[in-house]
């Protein structure tokens, strides 16, 4: 039996969870490496690299904290019709506290050549989301607490994601709504109530450029900005130096919450492995040792060309 022994972290989950009798059915996912991950953000994205890309992303957040949060993600998306059409399919894994959810979505997304140089996609994700809190986990203080004895239903929401996404070879912009249905699920009698309201919509904008400067190096900074309603705005933004398209190093930093190193190497223009490593910036940071983050991708490229430079984005 697994023990809860951060305060300050399970009691707050749980309470956020079941405050006021309801249970809020997931939360958006939040990554480090999101430039290599980016169709958990924008499914406008799907189909975007000319190729069957497949990434798989593991994240530990607020190592030594029992109950924190962790995250495991595979994705593989690719283009159809001449390029025109991106298809995929996700799935998410969550875990904090005693939570667990996860989701499962499949994406379709179209894509328009707007100039010589760039397209412009559209991307609608959709699914559904397992919740089940296992209260039995929980040791109190009272022994054969009657509220922690069972754990709670195995559930199922669904939900849907919209997405705009435009890039050049060298830049890109996207702006993406992840969870257009508010998923609410009644404490104790486990009615599902969903409903579209404005209020609860999530906003993420991401975009980035590749700069090429003499002797092999490239320079990528990203930024991607998260709003939702009566919450603080988000900002994360990293700064990449690429070697010969081979290794990469850079720096990132999150509004109120961390800053991180971001490490990287190609093996193959087609393989990639990255790790970051966060170290907690905000009160949590006397109660932990960071966040770590690795994530591999592999592009098969399609058609005649089999060997392309390294997409960096």
């Amino acid at each position: 039996m697994k023990r809860i022994k951060s305060i300050s972290v399970a009691v707050v989950l749980f309470a956020g969870i079941m405050y006021s009798g309801k249970c809020f059915a997931q939360h958006d996912p939040m990554f480090t490496n999101y430039m290599w991950n980016e169709m958990f953000i924008n499914p406008a994205y799907a189909g975007s690299t000319e190729a069957i890309s497949v990434v798989g992303l593991s994240r530990q957040q607020w190592v030594g904290i029992d109950g924190a949060p962790n995250s495991q993600s595979l994705s593989i998306h690719g283009p159809f019709y001449e390029n025109s059409v991106g298809v995929g399919v996700s799935v998410l894994h969550e875990g904090i506290g005693v939570t667990n959810e996860t989701s499962m979505m499949g994406t379709f997304a179209y894509h328009i050549q707007t100039s010589a140089k760039g397209r412009l996609g559209f991307g609608l994700s959709g699914g559904a989301v397992t919740f089940r809190e296992k209260l039995s986990e929980i040791v109190t203080q009272t022994p054969g607490d009657i509220q922690f004895q069972e754990n709670t239903p195995l559930l199922t929401v669904p939900n849907a994601a919209f997405g705009m996404y435009y890039h050049t070879k060298k830049f890109y912009a996207g702006l993406s709504v992840p969870r257009l249905i508010d998923n609410q699920i009644s404490a104790g009698t486990w009615v599902i109530h969903n409903k579209f309201s404005s209020k609860t919509l999530h906003y993420n904008f991401i975009s980035g450029y590749v700069f090429d400067l003499n002797g092999g190096i490239k320079i990528k900074p990203t930024i991607m900005c998260r709003y939702a309603y009566a919450t603080p705005f988000e900002v994360s933004t990293s700064l990449n130096f690429f070697v010969k398209d081979c290794i990469w190093a850079g720096l990132a930093y999150r509004t109120g919450d961390a800053v991180s190193v971001l490490l990287g190497i190609m093996f193959t223009p087609s393989l990639r492995l990255s790790y970051s490593y966060d170290y907690t910036t905000n009160k949590l940071k006397s109660f932990n040792s960071g966040t770590h983050e690795i994530s591999i991708g592999y592009d098969y490229l399609l058609g005649k060309k089999k060997t392309a430079s390294p997409r960096l984005f």
